[in-house]
């Protein structure tokens, strides 16, 4: 692994693996939701929409064509705390990849007209996201525990923030994001680092500019709170959430012993419980939403009404047995395995050792060695389990969402009171 910064603040990182002939790189952006001022909401995932759109020197068609040509792969994503763009061509089709996304990055033509156009793809993006509740209801328990907060807002922004949006609102927000000082450039495959700086240096033409300093994150105040939200579905979606940590805490490897344990699997106690003893509900897990600055958890379950009390019955017993009892040896060996399992197949992908890369360097500053990740988890014990448990699954900050009928759903304040 070679990691530079150039003269403009901009982080080059690869990574080369030569017995492969393929290369994954991407362009990673310290731009998401928690940037987002409240007149901005959603205008990170529609920029990245824009950048297909053409640019000064390509037409939309000629971008996803220039992948095409070569047998590559192009797409995008945004979260809440960056944006990235990605490609993977086969290795001697590096140089189109860095010049097509650089282009893209550099000189997007951001009309008029493809904004009003694509404001109307984005209004349809969220119609359909809508139309899935056992996703959309992720989106409220965000809003539930950090109300008001930009990590707490949908990425999609709202209907009504996408409406307002107008080709200068696109074209000043590019410019005060779209900098070199907040970009990593990731490779991960059989490239030459020296080589992926020149074609960087040659194609990425940014504009360093002083005046837009990198916006931090504001701080994250968790609130207990319930939130019942009418939606006419055949199932009820429940999320209870607790306080999490950043994964800059040094207890994250814990919690992610905690979240396989308790509900990440098919072996979980929750997922035994829930659905396999009990039969409340075909979907039942846990995680752990963390971010830079803070983090929250989360339970999640699919059922009928009628069964929300013994849901939030079961699940307080189990987190109070968690709370309590130390778990068994076999319980956190079977946890690390497959924790270790994870991390150790996913770096077989040049595409999952690009985007540690990336993630790591813009978020945290640094890549963390695989090797150290391992021997962090082996050293996770059961009283550090238990200790983070306390700490995790306090019964007074648990919060509680809900998503579809509510016909005959009990009063779940109280239950959720007395069942923790």
């Amino acid at each position: 692994m070679q990691i530079t910064e150039l003269s403009s603040g901009l982080i080059v990182a690869s990574e080369h693996i030569p017995h492969v002939r393929t290369v994954t790189i991407g362009f990673w952006v310290r731009c998401g939701t928690f940037c987002e001022a409240e007149t901005e909401r959603g205008l990170s995932h529609f920029l990245e929409h824009m950048f297909f759109k053409g640019s000064h020197s390509r037409t939309a068609r000629q971008i996803v064509e220039a992948f095409d040509d070569v047998g590559g792969e192009l797409n995008a994503y945004t979260t809440k705390e960056y944006t990235c763009f990605y490609a993977k061509v086969i290795d001697e089709h590096l140089p189109i990849a860095v010049e097509v996304l650089a282009d893209m990055l550099s000189r997007p033509l951001l009309s008029g007209s493809d904004v009003e156009r694509e404001k109307q793809i984005v209004l349809e993006e969220i119609a359909l996201y809508e139309d899935t509740p056992d996703e959309l209801i992720h989106d409220y328990v965000a809003s539930t525990v950090w109300p008001e907060h930009p990590l707490g807002l949908p990425i999609l922004g709202t209907k009504e923030s996408i409406n307002a949006i107008d080709s200068q609102i696109v074209e000043s927000f590019y410019q005060r994001h779209y900098i070199p000082q907040s970009i990593v450039v990731a490779a991960a495959g059989n490239v030459d680092h020296d080589k992926l700086m020149k074609l960087v240096e040659q194609y990425l033409t940014l504009e360093c500019r002083d005046n837009c300093a990198i916006p931090v994150v504001p701080e994250v105040a968790y609130a207990e709170r319930i939130n019942i939200v009418e939606r006419a579905t055949e199932q009820l979606h429940l999320c209870l959430g607790f306080p999490g940590l950043s994964f800059r805490d040094s207890n994250i490897y814990t919690l992610n012993m905690l979240n396989n344990i308790f509900g990440a699997g098919m072996s979980s106690r929750l997922f035994q419980g829930v659905r396999e003893e009990l039969g409340l509900a075909y979907s039942i897990y846990s995680y752990s939403a963390s971010f830079a600055a803070a983090g929250y958890y989360v339970i999640y379950a699919g059922l009928s009404t009628k069964n929300a009390e013994v849901l939030l019955n079961t699940v307080a017993r189990e987190a109070a047995r968690l709370r309590t009892d130390l778990v068994s040896p076999e319980e956190l060996n079977r946890a690390k395995q497959q924790v270790k399992g994870a991390l150790v197949m996913g770096l077989e992908s040049t595409a999952n050792r690009m985007s540690r890369m990336g993630r790591g360097l813009l978020l945290l500053g640094k890549v963390m060695d695989a090797e150290e990740i391992v021997r962090k988890i082996e050293r996770v014990t059961a009283e550090h389990v238990q200790q983070l448990a306390v700490k995790i699954l306090e019964p007074n900050h648990a919060s509680l969402c809900t998503l579809g009928p509510t016909a005959d759903l009990p009063k779940l304040g109280p239950i959720l009171r007395n069942s923790f």
